[in-house]
């Protein structure tokens, strides 16, 4: 259901950017492919980005930072290429993180093997 939703989705951008929106999409898409890990938990060719909050971890996920740069550069009115194919990159990214990965929605997690507090009272 989730993999429909999210194909139907890139229809009505391809219909306002133009059929270039559908090559970056293709672009971004293998390039993510590429470079990610093959499955979820499995590290890919660019390290992913892990914040370690506490006993928790951050995991900005691909898809979120092209989710954010999509977003940003769209009501900046912003791209590096002509608008269609530059947010059709950034699309196939986000497409590709969370179409292959099971683990795409978990952001924050607990962490596997934190290290206790230094300084505590004895």
């Amino acid at each position: 259901m989730r993999r429909k939703v999210i194909v139907l989705g890139l229809v009505p951008a391809g219909i306002a950017l133009g059929y270039f929106f559908y090559l970056g999409c293709a672009l971004g898409f293998a390039a993510s492919k590429y470079f990610g890990g093959r499955k979820a938990g499995v590290q890919g060719r660019i390290k992913s980005i892990v914040i370690p909050l506490k006993s928790y971890e951050l995991h900005l996920h691909h898809w979120l930072l092209s989710a954010v740069a999509v977003t940003t550069s769209a009501i900046q009115g912003f791209s590096l290429l002509a608008p269609g194919l530059f947010y059709g990159i950034l699309g196939g990214l986000v497409l590709q993180g969370i179409y292959c990965y099971e683990d795409w929605h978990r952001i924050v997690r607990r962490r596997i093997n934190a290290l206790p507090e230094v300084g505590g009272t004895h």
